[in-house]
Formats: structure tokens, sequence, C-alpha cells
């Protein structure tokens, strides 16, 4: 596993209240709309991140992740700026989805500040591999070939992200 050859960079920064901040970049060579509708779309978001995801894309909103029937995570949205900002809240865990142009494509930047320190890991392989499944799913739509190389795997993930140094703001 070579993370010179990651899509998605991630990057640990002190958080606010003592909380670890996970920084996510992944450039998408689709326009930040598009990105944006993969983000905001209950469906289309639940597609690329293994998981139901409903979302309620305004202010005071609601975003509910089922991971099971027992495991079922609720956060608020806190900000809503279309295509650019997507904001949201909950169960100790903040979500900033940032979303630029970039030449004719798009950079995600996804700060999530971790809630239980313990968990940072799993999120960190969790949203890396998401991420990366988000943007082959639009490679495929768009028609473009499939990115060359193959995917780490959860656990090969989880064991380099334990080891994440953090990193100044």
């Amino acid at each position: 596993m070579d993370p010179e050859t990651f899509r998605t960079r991630t990057t640990r920064h002190p958080g606010t209240d003592g909380k670890p901040l996970l920084r996510f970049t992944h450039d998408y060579p689709d326009p930040p709309e598009r990105v944006w509708r993969a983000i905001t779309d209950s469906g289309e978001h639940s597609s690329w991140f293994g998981f139901r995801v409903d979302v309620e894309p305004v202010e005071g909103g609601k975003v509910t992740v089922t991971f099971s029937p027992e495991m079922v995570v609720r956060a608020r949205v806190v900000e809503v700026d279309e295509p650019r900002r997507f904001v949201y809240a909950g169960e100790g865990d903040a979500y900033r989805w940032l979303l630029s142009p970039q030449g004719d494509g798009c950079r995600l930047v996804l700060e999530n500040e971790v809630g239980d320190p313990g968990h940072l890991p799993q999120s960190a392989a969790g949203f890396h591999l998401a991420l990366d499944k988000m943007g082959e799913l639009l490679d495929r739509e768009a028609g473009r070939p499939a990115p060359h190389g193959g995917q780490p795997s959860f656990d090969d993930l989880v064991k380099y992200y334990s080891e994440l140094p953090e990193r100044p703001n």
C-alpha cells in the first residue's frame, strides 16, 4: 500500500474542544454541481457510501445514516450554500463538505470533527473508501475509464490511519 497513490488524501489536525479533525481532499473531474448532487441526494449518497443515507439538504434538515437497525446516526444540517458548502453535526461529530472549482472539475474537502477519537482510524478508512467509490461511480456515469490500481482494504487503511500524525492547522 503506497499512500502516494491514494486518490483521497487525508490529514489529521487539531479540531475544536480537543476533538481531532480529519481533512479529506479529493479532486473529481466533474463540476461542483454534479459532486454536490452526489453528496446531497439521498439515493446517490447511499450508493457510494455503502449504507443508507437520508439527506434533507436545507438548513435545519436531517441527515440520517443507517449502518444497521441498531446503529442509526442522526445529525442536523446547520449550513447550506449550494454548491459550495454543506455542513451538518450530530452525536458529537461535525461534517463540513467544501466544494470549489478546480479546472474543469471540482476539489472536495471534507472536514470531519471526530467526536470519539478512538474511532478515528475507522472513520478515516471508511470515508477514504467512500470518497473513492463516489469517484468511481461518477467516472462510470460519465463514461470515463476506471482508475488503475486496486483499492487498499478497509483493514489496511485502519492500520495506516491509526498511525496518522497530527499536523498543525
